[in-house]
């Protein structure tokens, strides 16, 4: 598989960073936050254990296009027991969703960049958009 980074260095895709002037959503468990601060984003992420209902999304969305970060432990397979951090964007119609396994301060790291629009950097990710369920 293709590491994200090779792909990255060689054709910068739109979206692959927050945006700045987009407002923020939060769903932890699959229960969405209405009003929350990066505290509460990050008792969330503490909070992830080895559940199949134990996940943390912070998510941007401006009509069609959107933005997020997600994280949860991985369940099954190579990874089993470490953070699975997730970015995924639609922006003019080009899906992307890139993905990274490794320790929990990663993932902390990686949501308080995108919280405080610094550049994220996605090394050690790779691209799993071939993974992306097809449109209907």
């Amino acid at each position: 598989m293709r590491l994200f980074s090779d792909f990255f260095q060689k054709a910068s895709p739109l979206g692959a960073q927050p945006h700045s002037g987009w407002s923020w959503s939060l769903s932890v468990n699959g229960i969405p936050a209405s009003r929350f601060d990066w505290e509460d984003v990050a008792r969330a992420l503490d909070g992830l254990g080895p559940h199949d209902d134990s996940f943390v999304i912070l998510e941007q969305r401006k009509g069609k296009d959107y933005w997020f970060i997600q994280s949860a432990v991985a369940l099954v397979g190579p990874y089993t027991g470490e953070f699975v951090v997730g970015v995924g964007w639609n922006e003019d119609g080009s899906r992307r969703y890139i993905e990274h396994c490794g320790g929990a301060g990663r993932a902390v790291d990686m949501f308080r960049a995108a919280w405080q629009g610094k550049p994220l950097d996605f090394s050690g990710f790779e691209d799993q958009s071939d993974q992306l369920p097809g449109d209907s």
